[in-house]
């Protein structure tokens, strides 16, 4: 799928969305599709459906818009329900947080609007996201150490979702991330440490699937998440005011 396809996609889950009157639902775009850095094959489109009733029989009149939408091979959308929302923002900080920072209403009210993450709890998530990061990224250098595409394959795969979990961190130090990982790395430079530049080094790669990563930059890479790790392991009350209290 191309960028031209995506756009019909879209519209398309909006008519059918329409089509369906007495739903009220709100539909976010989210993600690398609503940054503008979206990558054909290999970054997903994400989308929020926010409705009122989300009881199994309400539900199952998006089947149709749904379907259609999978059926284009995009992965189907979250649904929760308004209420669920709007207790939601603890339990999934870092979506929220990134949704903040950039997202596009396909159709009814902004779901987003509003919302206020506690820095408590994306602190805590980031960092649990982080260091099981870290911990896969480990396992992958033990094992596939001498495997340059194989590496290639599991930075590539996860440098997406690392520059996200930074874009994050940033905004949780009150600084400004950027839209693009050159952005971010920019911002978070003199924490992440003289490896930092590997990060956009290796989301110029997200393209080419066949990718080889020298085992030199897989470890630089490994340094910088342990460095991210660091940074959010920091960032508490006695370090920091928008931390953990």
């Amino acid at each position: 799928m191309d960028q031209k396809e995506l756009d019909q996609a879209i519209a398309a889950l909006v008519a059918d969305l329409d089509a369906q009157a007495g739903l009220n639902e709100s539909a976010v775009l989210y993600g690398s599709a609503a940054r503008g850095d979206w990558v054909p094959g290999r970054s997903d489109v994400n989308v929020l459906l926010v409705v009122d009733d989300p009881s199994p029989a309400a539900l199952s009149r998006l089947t149709p818009a749904v379907t259609d939408w999978h059926n284009r091979g995009l992965m189907p959308p979250l649904i929760i329900g308004r209420a669920e929302w709007a207790a939601a923002a603890d339990v999934f900080p870092i979506e929220i947080t990134d949704m903040q920072l950039a997202h596009r209403v396909l159709r009814g009210s902004d779901p987003i609007s509003g919302m206020r993450v506690d820095p408590s709890d994306l602190r805590r998530a980031l960092e649990s996201d982080l260091r099981g990061k870290l911990m896969r990224l480990r396992q992958a250098h033990v094992r596939f150490g001498d495997a340059a595409p194989i590496l290639g394959g599991f930075a590539t795969a996860s440098i997406s979702s690392l520059v996200v979990l930074l874009r994050c961190t940033a905004t949780l130090m009150g600084r400004a991330p950027g839209r693009t990982p050159d952005e971010v790395i920019a911002v978070l430079a003199t924490e992440l440490g003289p490896n930092a530049s590997v990060v956009a080094e290796i989301a110029k790669h997200r393209r080419d699937h066949d990718w080889s990563c020298p085992a030199g930059t897989f470890v630089r890479y490994l340094d910088v998440v342990h460095r991210a790790v660091d940074l959010v392991d920091r960032l508490s009350s006695d370090h920091n005011p928008h931390g953990d209290r």
